[in-house]
């Protein structure tokens, strides 16, 4: 059994929207694979993997988790395996609810990721993030760099104890 979901975003939109996806759900993207008229994303879920692995180690053939995503006319199919039809394949009914809990997981991951973030006129036309402010939000313009002299020594380590250096009058 295949899970998959029809996403009105842009392929090219597809990578962030997942990883911001899966950062909300304690998990990431390890890989990102181009083949051909396809991209894969290998989804990282580690607190559920290692239940599934401790299980039963032929999980190990079915983790990580990938999901498929190819333009189909003007949308995104995302394609995943079913964790319930892998542990279903392995003969292992009893791990039906650590597999069901997982599946849970990833179908929310993927309806989150089939409909385009919505923008609050609250956030000023950014969308909200619960994690606050994420690498792709990030501006460097106008940082300090660290001075450091020519034997390694940060100078703002040696600039001074802090303390008045010379009594006043």
């Amino acid at each position: 059994m295949i899970l998959e979901r029809v996403s009105s975003l842009l392929l090219s939109e597809l990578e962030p929207a997942l990883r911001r996806a899966a950062r909300r759900r304690r998990a990431s993207i390890s890989a990102v694979e181009s083949l051909g008229p396809a991209t894969v994303f290998h989804l990282s879920l580690p607190e559920s993997y290692s239940e599934l692995l401790a299980a039963d180690i032929r999980f190990a053939a079915f983790l990580p988790l990938r999901i498929a995503a190819y333009e189909q006319g003007s949308s995104v199919l995302l394609l995943t395996a079913s964790p319930v039809a892998c542990a279903r394949a392995l003969d292992r009914p009893d791990l039906q609810p650590l597999a069901a809990s997982l599946e849970g997981l990833v179908s929310a991951l993927l309806d989150e990721v089939k409909r385009p973030m919505v923008l609050t006129a609250r956030s000023g036309g950014h969308a909200e993030s619960a994690l606050g402010a994420t690498e792709d939000q990030m501006n460097m313009r106008g940082t300090v760099p660290q001075r450091i002299d020519r034997r390694g020594s940060k100078v703002e380590e040696l600039a001074g104890t802090g303390e008045q250096d010379s009594p006043g009058g």
